[in-house]
């Protein structure tokens, strides 16, 4: 196969994955995942199984089996940057990779608006200090 016929085999998958609704590594999408205990240890790093918002690029989620995620907690913790969402927090101050093995299909997934994935997406930037935490 020459690099073309790769090229169009590739355009073809990603073009199909963005048609298909129920493509469960979607950026955007609410999921259930297994993060291992050995990861909180004395911290405050989000472990066991619990949501989390897909934020890796959806061509990125198409390919590889690394992804990456925005943990959700029920705790309120008057946090600037978290962003309600139901009847959970999106902790958009925390970035997880994560496996795919690590997700738990059975359990399905949410699809979260636009309006709260900006939000997500603002909060995050200000964050990592790509926007200014006075901006509105």
């Amino acid at each position: 196969m020459n690099s073309t016929q790769l090229k169009s085999e590739y355009a073809r998958k990603i073009e199909d994955m963005l048609a298909d609704e129920n493509f469960p590594y979607r950026r955007g999408n609410i999921v259930w995942v297994q993060i291992p205990e050995e990861w909180k240890g004395s911290t405050h790093i989000q472990s066991g199984i619990r949501r989390g918002v897909i934020f890796s690029n959806d061509v990125n989620n198409l390919f590889s089996d690394l992804i990456y995620i925005i943990p959700c907690s029920r705790k309120k913790k008057h946090m600037k940057l978290h962003v309600r969402h139901h009847n959970q927090y999106i902790l958009a101050e925390q970035i997880i990779p994560i496996d795919k093995s690590w997700i738990l299909p059975d359990r399905g997934f949410e699809k979260i608006d636009s309006l709260t994935l900006k939000k997500v997406e603002s909060n995050f930037m200000k964050q990592f200090g790509l926007k200014a935490l006075i901006a509105s």
